[in-house]
């Protein structure tokens, strides 16, 4: 009983002490090498992440093709970041809106894990434009497809919030 006790005891300590590592704020800048360009990703992409990139945009073949939205990028950037706002543990890190990208760390709610999420607005045309959404775990080798899951309900949320889209064409 005792060491049942004591072998819980240092779970929790454990767990505690990742918790607090995690949510420091170091976690929350980018580090050497982890900004990237979407459009200059290669297969194969690290695991684990995810990519969705509008048809044409990106060269890996990993990538899902996102929706192309009838509104200019500064208009999608709009609804973007109204939609971010309602994010839970949600941090910019990084704005560059002359190459039309955003960079955000979102940290799991019990570890505080650090996921990287790139976020670039491709425009298409005067009133056509699309995003590439790029999201990274920064530690570890597996993520229960949290980073799929994330860039597939940002992109729904999206949607619902601008309003009418270009039909999907598929994986690229």
């Amino acid at each position: 009983m005792t060491a049942l006790l004591a072998t819980m005891l240092a779970l929790v300590v454990f767990g505690l002490g990742l918790r607090i590592y995690m949510g420091r704020e170091a976690e929350d800048r980018l580090a050497a090498g982890e900004a990237v360009t979407i459009a200059e990703l290669r297969s194969p992409l690290p695991k684990p992440s995810f990519l969705a990139c509008p048809p044409g945009y990106c060269s890996a073949a990993q990538a899902v093709t996102s929706p192309v939205f009838d509104l200019p990028w500064d208009r999608l950037h709009g609804y973007w970041m109204e939609m971010i706002t309602g994010q839970r543990h949600v941090v910019k890190v990084a704005t560059d809106l002359d190459r039309q990208r955003l960079v955000y760390i979102q940290h799991s709610p019990l570890f505080r894990f650090p996921d990287i999420v790139t976020v670039e607005f491709v425009p298409l045309g005067p009133d056509r434009s699309s995003i590439a959404v790029y999201s990274r775990s920064r530690y570890g080798k597996f993520d229960f497809a949290k980073n799929r899951k994330r860039v597939e309900k940002w992109l729904v949320l999206l949607q619902r919030m601008a309003g009418p889209v270009t039909p999907r064409a598929g994986r690229p």
